[in-house]
């Protein structure tokens, strides 16, 4: 009796873990580089790096470069989907929330920095439900 249970519970099993994970947290989250929300259980999103060429401040450039804010999305430590964010493109609608739209708060952007100065990169972002 025990092997006609095993392919059921199996099949129950994998179908559980298929089945995209709806995100239970809107936002807003402020999160670090490095950092990562838990928006539903195993399903986290995570700000993974940043990319900054821009002109720093009191510096005459021949090219204003750009800010590139890079996440994933991940179920149990694996990623399952990344995207970038940006001034440019402060939304996008990564596959594995099933429609879902995760814009940046452009408030959250640090200005270019002085040369030689650090910046703290913080990333604001809410999740906005699907547009039927």
């Amino acid at each position: 009796m025990r092997h006609r249970l095993l392919p059921h519970l199996l099949c129950l099993t994998l179908a559980a873990c298929a089945a995209p994970a709806t995100p239970q947290a809107a936002g807003p989250f402020t999160l670090e580089r490095g950092q990562g929300v838990e928006l539903a259980p195993g399903l986290s999103l995570r700000f993974d790096a940043v990319d900054d060429s821009r002109c720093p401040g009191g510096v005459q450039c021949i090219w204003a470069g750009k800010l590139d804010y890079r996440f994933s999305i991940r179920r149990a430590g694996a990623a399952l989907d990344s995207f970038t964010l940006s001034p440019g493109q402060p939304s996008a609608t990564p596959a594995a929330l099933d429609g879902r739209r995760i814009v940046l708060d452009q408030s959250s952007i640090p200005a270019p920095a002085a040369p030689g100065v650090a910046l703290a990169y913080r990333a604001t972002l809410t999740i906005l439900p699907p547009t039927p």
